[in-house]
Formats: structure tokens, C-alpha cells, sequence
């Protein structure tokens, strides 16, 4: 093993100076047995699932790109201007990304349902407003959506106060988008108003609920995460 004088460490390694003071090291280099020991050889693991997930995200993206070309060219050779229908497949794959990354990473049951569920009332929103009739996407796939997501994560804390503390955020985040179709309801954005109502009322009651029932280290998680 060398050494050196100046600094007074040792290394490990086969280089002739040291690293801070740049002096000549003394001793021997160790012998390639010696760094093996040291030093293990490193071996790449080879995952199929990354392979088959690289892959599924070039089909996405070429399918985009070649509907996004298609409607283009076909367009403008027909005089008619620029369609949309290109954007309905590009928001599909876009989804399909999702849900692809979604079971592909390693988390909870929980969070890749929650992450589904939302990512999938966005996408219904989204394709609504393109076209020219999106009320039923906020009149009732909104909130909805949103109370099924609610139900969703009360059910998962249930009786069990560490999911309380872990979940929390979940909670409280759905309960405060609840508001968002009542509001779009005293907007006249919506039509109808007892779906927005409800999804709102049951919003404020887990909300009473959550502060209520929830204890004082899921209460303080929950203020640090909002920096309150």
C-alpha cells in the first residue's frame, strides 16, 4: 500500500502522487489481485423491461409524429386548413406514456391508482374541450372524477393512522380541486349544478374530517409540506 509522507494517507490505488499535495508517493503499487480484492469488477445487469419500455415509448412517439405529418399534409392539400384530429392521437399516446412510466416505477399500489385516475379525468377534460360540446366532461366527468378520487384516498386512510400520516397530502389536495367544478358551476361554465355540489360538499367534509381526526404528526407533515 502507498503512502504519503507530507499528508499522511494512504491509498488504495495504483497512482505514483498524492492527491492533495501532488508529492511522490512511497511503498508499493498494489498487485492486480490486491485491487480486485479492493476494487470489485462491476457488472451491468441487463433489464428486459427497460428494453420493452424504451420501445413503447418510440412506437408512442412515432405514432404522434406521423398522425401530426398525415393531418398536416392532408390539410393543407385539401385547402381546408389545419384539422385537429391529429391532436386527439398525440394526447392519446401521451396517456399511453403515462400509464407505460406509471407501472413501470417502482411505488405503491396506491399512488399509481391515484396517478391513473387523475392523469385519465385530465385526458377526458382535455379531449372535451377540443371538440365543440365539453359539458359533459364538466358538467359530470369533473367532479365525478374528482369525488371517485376523493372516496378513493378517505378509504385508503380509513381507521389506519399511518396511512393518515403518509396520505395525508393526498387528501388534502383532492378535497381543495373539489372546489374547482362549483366554481366553474357560479362561472356558467357549467350547466349542472348538483354533481359540483356534491363533489364540493363531500370535498369540505373530508377536510373537517382530515384536521378533525387526523393527529398532531400528520397535522404538522401536512403544514411543513404547504409551508405554513
Amino acid at each position: 500500500m502507498r503512502y504519503c509522507k507530507t499528508c499522511g494517507i494512504h491509498y488504495r490505488t495504483p497512482i505514483n502522487n498524492c492527491l492533495f499535495c501532488n508529492n511522490r508517493l512511497e511503498g508499493k503499487n498494489l498487485s492486480d489481485e490486491d485491487m480486485e480484492f479492493f476494487y470489485p469488477l462491476m457488472k451491468r445487469q441487463h433489464k428486459p423491461g427497460k428494453t420493452v419500455q424504451k420501445i413503447l415509448y418510440f412506437i408512442l412517439l412515432v405514432s404522434s409524429l406521423c398522425c401530426l405529418c398525415i393531418n398536416f399534409i392532408y390539410m393543407n392539400a385539401s385547402g381546408k386548413g389545419f384539422g385537429l384530429w391529429s391532436i386527439y392521437v398525440v394526447f392519446s399516446c401521451i396517456l399511453g406514456a403515462i400509464f407505460v412510466h406509471t407501472f413501470t416505477t417502482p411505488s405503491k399500489f396506491f399512488h399509481k391508482v391515484y396517478q391513473i385516475g387523475l392523469c385519465t379525468l385530465m385526458f377526458l377534460i382535455a379531449i372535451a374541450l377540443l371538440g365543440n360540446n365539453y359539458h359533459w366532461a364538466l358538467d359530470y366527468v369533473l367532479p365525478f372524477g374528482l369525488l371517485a378520487l376523493n372516496i378513493l384516498s378517505t378509504c385508503c386512510i380509513f381507521g389506519n393512522k399511518e396511512r393518515l400520516f403518509e396520505y395525508s397530502m393526498y387528501v388534502f389536495g383532492t378535497s381543495i380541486l373539489a372546489f374547482i367544478p362549483l366554481l366553474l358551476y357560479f362561472l356558467s361554465i357549467v350547466l349542472v349544478g348538483w354533481p359540483a355540489l356534491s363533489c364540493c360538499l363531500y370535498g369540505l367534509l373530508t377536510l373537517f374530517g382530515l384536521f378533525f381526526f387526523s393527529t398532531k404528526e400528520a397535522k404538522e407533515e401536512l403544514k411543513r409540506r404547504l409551508h405554513w
